[in-house]
C-alpha cells in the first residue's frame, strides 16, 4: 500500500511540476507578447514623429533649392553684364541682381527627433535595417550641408561684402527691394549708380567663385533630397506594417 501511495504522490508531483512549467511558459509568452506589443506601438509612434520631421525638411529643402537656383541664375546674369560697357546696362537690373547675390543660403533642416532617437538608442526599435542605416547617415549629410553654407558665409563676409562696401550703396539696394523699404528709404547721396561695380574685375571673380560655391551646395542639397525621399517612403511603409 505504501508503494501505491508513493506512486500516486510521484505522479501528482510530476503533474504539479508540469502545470507550473506550463504556467511559467504561458506567463513568458504573455510577457513576450505584451513586450512586443509595446515595442510595436513605440516603434510606430517614433516612425510617425520621424516621418513628420522628415516631410517638414522636404518642404524646407525644396524651397531652399528653388531659392538657390534663382541665385545661380542671378550670378550668371551678373557675369554677362560685367565689363567696360557697364553704363549700357540697366541700373534697376543691376540693383536687383545685387540684392539677390548678397543673400546667403540658410540652414533650415530639423534633426531634433533623429538626434533624440539616436542618442537615446530608441532608433534600434525600428525593425528595418536599411531604414535605420539611412537615418543614421542623415546627420553626417546635414553636417556637410552646414559646412558648405559656412564656406559661402565666410566668402561673403570676408570678401564679397567688403568689396561691395567700397563701390555700391547698399541702402539704395535695400531701399528698393528689401522688406524694410518704408523704414530705410533710398540713399541720401545724389546720382547713386551701382553699375560701377560691373567694371571691377575683383567683383567679377568673387561672383564667379560664389557661383561654384552655390553649385557645390546645390549638389549636397540634391543628395539630401534623395535621402529624405527614401526615408519618407520607407517610414510610410514601416507605419503601414505595424
Amino acid at each position: 500500500m505504501e508503494k501505491n501511495k508513493t506512486a500516486k504522490y510521484f505522479k501528482y508531483a510530476i503533474g504539479e511540476i508540469v502545470l507550473v512549467m506550463i504556467g511559467i511558459l504561458l506567463a513568458l509568452q504573455v510577457n513576450n507578447w505584451n513586450t512586443a506589443r509595446i515595442q510595436n506601438k513605440e516603434s510606430r509612434e517614433l516612425a510617425k514623429r520621424l516621418l513628420l520631421e522628415n516631410n517638414q525638411n522636404k518642404v524646407l529643402l525644396k524651397y531652399e533649392i528653388d531659392r538657390q537656383n534663382e541665385g545661380l541664375n542671378a550670378l550668371l546674369r551678373f557675369l554677362k553684364m560685367t565689363g567696360k560697357d557697364y553704363k549700357e546696362k540697366s541700373i534697376e537690373e543691376t540693383d536687383s541682381l545685387l540684392y539677390m547675390v548678397i543673400s546667403s543660403p540658410r540652414y533650415m533642416l530639423k534633426t531634433s527627433v533623429i538626434e533624440e532617437a539616436i542618442s537615446t538608442g530608441n532608433l534600434a526599435i525600428i525593425k528595418s535595417d536599411s531604414l535605420r542605416n539611412l537615418i543614421y547617415e542623415l546627420p553626417s549629410i546635414v553636417s556637410e550641408v552646414k559646412d558648405n553654407i559656412k564656406y559661402i558665409d565666410d566668402h561673403d563676409n570676408f570678401y564679397l561684402y567688403n568689396r561691395l562696401y567700397n563701390f555700391v550703396s547698399l541702402r539704395e539696394i535695400d531701399g528698393k527691394f528689401s522688406p524694410y523699404v518704408d523704414k530705410l528709404g533710398r540713399s541720401n547721396f545724389a546720382n547713386v549708380d551701382n553699375r560701377i561695380i560691373l567694371n571691377d574685375m575683383q567683383f567679377e571673380s568673387l561672383i564667379d567663385n560664389k557661383y561654384f560655391l552655390i553649385s557645390t551646395l546645390l549638389n549636397h542639397y540634391m543628395v539630401t533630397q534623395t535621402k529624405l525621399d527614401k526615408i519618407s517612403n520607407m517610414l510610410s511603409e514601416e507605419i503601414k506594417r505595424k
